[in-house]
């Protein structure tokens, strides 16, 4: 069994997307600024997850603004597939599980997040439901 929590500040906004063959599965795809524990200097590392069903519906609803401190639960999922061309295609994925806004909506927005910094998460959406093809979204719990 794993256990993976991770508090930091979502990066930017994010949008609910409908994913899957009949276009019937929620997902997110987001961004933290993490801090790293225990390091000489001030270093921040920038982490992406996805999160599908009611999780993805409940973090777009209550947790979608940028610079929210946020607690994420999460399972790390590797992977592989070919893709069209035949080639082997190897992923990890961060599936969140569940999640804990740090804040009222209320939060201070003037929190900035340095945007050139942040490097973009450069699997697909597909390459992300190839590589978790058999994860039941709805099996997710929210915390």
């Amino acid at each position: 069994m794993q256990t993976n929590i991770h508090v930091g500040r979502l990066l930017k906004e994010f949008e609910l997307q409908t994913v899957g063959e009949h276009k019937d599965i929620k997902m997110v795809r987001l961004g933290l600024a993490v801090k790293r524990y225990l390091s000489q200097k001030s270093q921040t590392d920038f982490i992406y997850y996805v999160a599908f069903g009611k999780t993805a519906e409940m973090l777009s609803q209550y947790a979608n603004q940028k610079g929210m401190p946020i607690e994420l639960h999460f399972n790390i999922q590797s992977s592989h597939y070919q893709t069209t061309d035949g080639q082997p295609k190897y992923q990890t994925t961060n599936v969140i599980t569940a999640f804990m806004p740090w804040t009222t909506g209320n939060h201070d927005k003037s929190v900035a997040t340095d945007d050139e910094t942040v490097i973009a998460n450069d699997e697909s959406d597909e390459d992300v439901l190839q590589g978790l093809a058999g994860l039941v979204a709805d099996d997710l719990e929210i915390r």
